[in-house]
């Protein structure tokens, strides 16, 4: 059994004997647990609810979800000779003991047996006990880990209400991410607390899953503000990313998208990850927003549906899609696409931007691109060099302009011990912008390495990554705001 802090050990027994449940939480649950039923279908297109017991007919096929005419809620249709189905929930309830904030995780078990009965069970299985710095120790011999807080495991050795033993979490992983938050005495417990005003309470209410810990690991006022402002503004899903808005800007600088979309991204709750692909599509369509969704594998990475952008529009990815019935691998697409640029090809002729065979098409281009791929950036290089010469800059002092040749990065990149030379590609595919700023009386020797994206400074490097100083930022600046976002 792994060690339990003295303080936490106080903290579970008193939990452990009193066992009390917040008011509301009985019907919290069951309202939980209607929404896992099921339409079982028989012959005949006839339909039976597993919530509400009512029949009807429908025509809609196996695995549709349909909505029950008595009871009003959607389901999912099933085979009548259904053998069961479980469905898996996790709740939490916060709460507070001995001045420490703790998060009880409880697992919800619905099942449908062959009888087409419903029945559900709940247990606790696991406790969050927040730090100070938010970390949890992961004890397991001598490997010890960081994590967010300390989880406690309940060992059911029988009679849960009866056996109390917890151990301390060992594993070097996350047990829960998020769970379904009780909401009606959140508002309760963080009064008179850092997050009286935090609104949290009504994020509860409005979104699905909530990592409860992600929002309250960080107490000072710039993120509780920045959680206060988004739900205020009923941007729920927003508010649970809170940590990746700023508080202060204009609504573009801050959502990435026009003031107007606002209404559109109330209306339909939108998440961070549908967000980022607004910003990309440039469209109010919350229906292509959705069908877009489908493309991102993993979280909020829409790293793959950025690149395409780079080359086509989203609108013309969607029809493209469409057409292979979305069996279209982005990462694959991705790099076609690469290919197809850096060797010349029309992108704006659905020939080459739509190839038949995907897979065939990436790899011919792959072995063609190869082949070329020296004498292919070399060319590419110069090229961008030439359009990004009206973005240069000079005073007295220094001067900015665009890497000009492939020779140019490897002499920046030896000059100032960096790894500019290998943006090389990027550079030459247009992904990003390469700029030196110089001395204006040393023109040729290294002072300053920019990237720059979307017309926004991302990276400023003097010799061995060290920061720019004073004046060579003043300056920077200066040209991004009057040359950069002046011709953005």
């Amino acid at each position: 059994m792994g060690y339990i802090k003295k303080t936490h050990r106080e903290i579970l027994k008193i939990l452990d004997d009193t066992m009390s449940l917040p008011k509301g939480w009985n019907k919290f649950v069951n309202k939980q647990a209607i929404y896992h039923n099921l339409i079982i279908k028989s012959a005949k297109n006839k339909c039976f609810c597993t919530n509400c017991k009512s029949y009807f007919i429908s025509k809609k096929k196996i695995n549709q979800e349909v909505r029950c005419p008595n009871c009003h809620n959607t389901y999912l249709i099933r085979r009548s000779n259904l053998r069961y189905q479980v469905f898996k929930d996790y709740l939490s309830i916060l709460d507070k003991v001995n001045g420490s904030f703790v998060i009880r995780y409880f697992e919800l078990r619905t099942v449908i047996d062959a009888m087409h009965e419903h029945y559900s069970s709940v247990v606790e299985f696991a406790r969050e006990i927040p730090t100070d710095n938010y970390y949890r120790d992961l004890y397991v011999n001598d490997r010890v880990s960081r994590c967010q807080c300390h989880i406690y495991i309940h060992h059911d050795n029988g009679d849960y209400l009866n056996d109390k033993k917890w151990r301390a979490y060992t594993r070097n992983y996350s047990l829960i991410d998020y769970s379904i938050v009780f909401p009606n005495n959140i508002k309760k417990i963080l009064k008179n607390t850092e997050f009286k005003y935090s609104c949290i309470w009504e994020l509860a209410k409005h979104s699905t899953y909530i990592d409860l810990l992600e929002l309250i690991k960080s107490k000072d006022d710039y993120s509780i503000n920045r959680i206060e402002r988004l739900t205020k503004m009923k941007l729920y899903n927003l508010a649970l990313k809170a940590n990746n808005f700023s508080c202060s800007g204009t609504f573009k600088t801050i959502f990435g998208v026009p003031k107007d979309y606002y209404q559109f991204m109330k209306k339909y709750n939108i998440t961070y990850r549908q967000l980022k692909i607004l910003q990309l599509l440039k469209e109010k369509d919350i229906n292509k927003v959705r069908y877009l969704e489908k493309f991102v594998n993993y979280g909020d990475n829409t790293y793959d549906l950025e690149e395409i952008a780079k080359y086509i529009s989203l609108n013309r990815f969607i029809k493209y899609s469409k057409m292979h019935r979305r069996k279209i691998k982005t990462y694959i697409y991705k790099d076609y696409l690469r290919f197809a640029k850096l060797l010349g090809f029309d992108l704006k002729n659905n020939e080459y931007a739509f190839p038949k065979n995907l897979q065939e098409e990436h790899d011919k281009l792959s072995k063609q691109y190869k082949l070329q791929c020296d004498q292919i950036i070399k060319n590419a290089i110069i090229k961008r060099g030439k359009e990004l010469s009206s973005n240069k800059y000079k005073n007295k002092t220094f001067i900015i302009f665009p890497a000009l040749s492939i020779e140019s990065l490897k002499d920046e990149s030896k000059q100032q011990n960096n790894c500019v030379q290998t943006y090389a590609e990027k550079y030459a595919t247009g992904t990003c912008d390469i700029y030196f700023m110089r001395d204006i009386n040393k023109p040729k020797k290294s002072l300053v390495t920019i990237e720059v994206n979307n017309s926004r400074v991302v990276q400023s490097r003097i010799k061995n990554n060290d920061n720019p100083t004073e004046n060579q930022l003043k300056f920077l600046h200066q040209w991004e705001q009057k040359v950069l976002k002046g011709a953005a």
